[in-house]
């Protein structure tokens, strides 16, 4: 069974960027099915265009869910959106199964002066097949709101799971590891993940 891996960057326990996505598969830990990337975009580094969430959803008669959309590109220089698409990708967890998550997860601080401190990053496996996501579009000019191009934002995947890992990118002595975003492969020495699954009744 394949799995959707999202590697991100926390700033807060329920909200971060995407560094990398894309799905392996088994003894494979090579990430594919990445998102496309057009060779230029009207913007600069001061955007962000891939976000992550993490919530509770106490409705869910599964462990988890995830929705994947269309998000607007966010200038972080002029607080605000522009007129062109990126994606958000939101994990949306059962009571008990987020406050595991908040109680591995710790408090993310970012230590400035220490090189060598955990920085946020986390890696979460989902199963799930491979899917396409759309190009990104929107406006060459996408600081130019008074006619904007984008329109209705459009939701690209959204599933149930049963199960999810969530891996902190830390030592067991909370500082970072090294880690290559072409693989999702875990390593010696990392803190062990978090592992949840859906509990299933005796008599199911």
């Amino acid at each position: 069974m394949s799995s959707l891996i999202v590697i991100g960057r926390l700033f807060l326990p329920y909200r971060g960027h995407i560094n990398d996505i894309g799905f392996c598969s088994g003894s494979d830990q090579t990430l594919s099915h990445r998102p496309p990337r057009p060779e230029s975009v009207p913007y600069d580094f001061w955007c962000s265009d891939r976000f992550l969430s993490l919530g509770r959803d106490e409705a869910s008669s599964s462990i988890g869910s995830v929705e994947v959309s269309e998000a607007l590109v966010y200038d972080n220089r002029m607080h605000s959106e522009i007129d062109f698409t990126g994606f958000s990708v939101t994990v949306s967890l059962q009571e008990h199964a987020y406050e595991a998550y908040l109680d591995y997860i710790g408090e993310v601080r970012i230590e400035l002066g220490d090189l060598d401190a955990w920085d946020g990053r986390i890696l979460l496996r989902i199963p799930s097949r491979p899917f396409a996501f759309p190009l990104p579009r929107g406006s060459t000019t996408p600081w130019e709101t008074r006619k904007p191009v984008v329109g209705q934002l459009k939701s690209i995947r959204g599933f149930a799971f049963d199960e999810i890992e969530i891996q902190a990118l830390r030592d067991e002595q909370g500082r970072k590891v090294k880690f290559d975003h072409g693989t999702c492969e875990e390593r010696a020495g990392w803190q062990p993940a978090l592992s949840l699954r859906a509990q299933r009744s005796a008599s199911a």
